[in-house]
C-alpha cells in the first residue's frame, strides 16, 4: 500500500520566519504528544512498580520482624520445656511421695520434734494435669532451732515439698528450762499424675 504523499507547496510562499515559528509548533506539539503519549504512562508505570515495591519491602520487615519474634518464642518454649522436665524429674510416684512423707515425720523426730497431729488431706490433680498436690496437715512442738533445721532439711530434699501456712505460737518454757515454740503448717507433696489408662480398659 502506497502512503499519500505530503504537498508542501503552500509552504513556498510563507515567509521564512513563519515558516520557522510553525516548525517550531510542530516539534512543540510532537514533544508534548510524545510526553502525553509515551513518557507519561511511563512514567505512572514506574511509580505503580515503586509503590509496589515500597509494600514488599514494608511486608519483608514485617515478616522478618514475625521470624524474630517466633524464634525468640521458639526458643523460650525450648527453654521452658527444659525447665519442666527438670521439675518432673524431682514428681516422685504417688507410692514414692507417702514413703517419703513418712520419712519426713521420722525425721522430726530424730531431730528432736514431738509430732503432735499428722494429717494427711485430700490429695488433688492440678488444673495443669502436670503434678497432684498431697497436703499433709502438721502439728509440732520442739525448741526453735530444732523446727529451723527440720525445715531446712524439707529445702535441700531432691523432690519437691512446700511448707506453707507456717504458724509458730508463742515460746513456753518447760519444767526442764526448755524453750519449746508450738507450729501448725501444711506440708504439700508434688507427686507425679497417675499414668492415662490405655484405651479399652
Amino acid at each position: 500500500m502506497e502512503l499519500p504523499k505530503l504537498n508542501l507547496d503552500f509552504m513556498r510562499g510563507v515567509p521564512l520566519g513563519q515558516k520557522v515559528a510553525l516548525l517550531g509548533i510542530v516539534v512543540a506539539g510532537i514533544g508534548v504528544g510524545f510526553y502525553y503519549m509515551v513518557v507519561e504512562p511511563k512514567n505512572m508505570t514506574i511509580a505503580n512498580y515503586e509503590a509496589q515495591i515500597s509494600k514488599l519491602d514494608q511486608d519483608i520487615q514485617a515478616l522478618g520482624i514475625k521470624v524474630k519474634h517466633l524464634e525468640e518464642l521458639e526458643a523460650a518454649n525450648k527453654q521452658l520445656e527444659i525447665e519442666l522436665a527438670k521439675k518432673k524429674e524431682r514428681l516422685p510416684p504417688e507410692d514414692e511421695a507417702i514413703m517419703l512423707l513418712k520419712q519426713l515425720s521420722d525425721l522430726g523426730v530424730r531431730l528432736g520434734l514431738d509430732i503432735k497431729s499428722w494429717k494427711p488431706g485430700a490429695t488433688a490433680l492440678d488444673g495443669s494435669q502436670l503434678f497432684v498436690r498431697m497436703p499433709v496437715n502438721v502439728e509440732v512442738s520442739g525448741g526453735y532451732h530444732t523446727a529451723a533445721l527440720f525445715f531446712d532439711r524439707i529445702n535441700k530434699l531432691q523432690r519437691i515439698i512446700n511448707v506453707t501456712n507456717l504458724q509458730m505460737g508463742s515460746p513456753k518454757i518447760e519444767a526442764n528450762n526448755r524453750v519449746v515454740i508450738q507450729s501448725v503448717f501444711e506440708l504439700t507433696a508434688f507427686v507425679a499424675p497417675p499414668a492415662p489408662k490405655p484405651a479399652g480398659k
